[in-house]
């Protein structure tokens, strides 16, 4: 995002910039809420962060991390990498 709109987004004659490190933090609590199988990850990286304005973002993609992670729980492909 931050490459395609370096000035950042223009909107109603404010400019909001992008931010990398709020996509990483999105992405890391995704990527262990779904390893954890729990939604209360994203209540630790809200404490940890601070930001309230990244708790919509974090939540949503917990979430669905989660969901996703949920429906590939048991798979046929894991089952016949596990020999069963």
């Amino acid at each position: 995002m931050a490459a395609w709109f370096p000035d950042g987004i223009h909107s109603d004659g404010s400019i909001y910039p992008i931010l990398p490190g709020g996509y990483a933090i999105v992405g890391a609590a995704a990527l262990s809420g779904a390893v954890t199988h729990t939604v209360s990850t994203a209540v630790i990286v809200f404490e940890l962060t601070g930001q309230i304005s990244h708790i919509l973002p974090v939540m949503i993609a917990v979430i669905l991390a989660n969901a996703v992670a949920q429906s590939l729980q048991d798979t046929p492909i894991q089952t016949f990498a596990l020999g069963i």
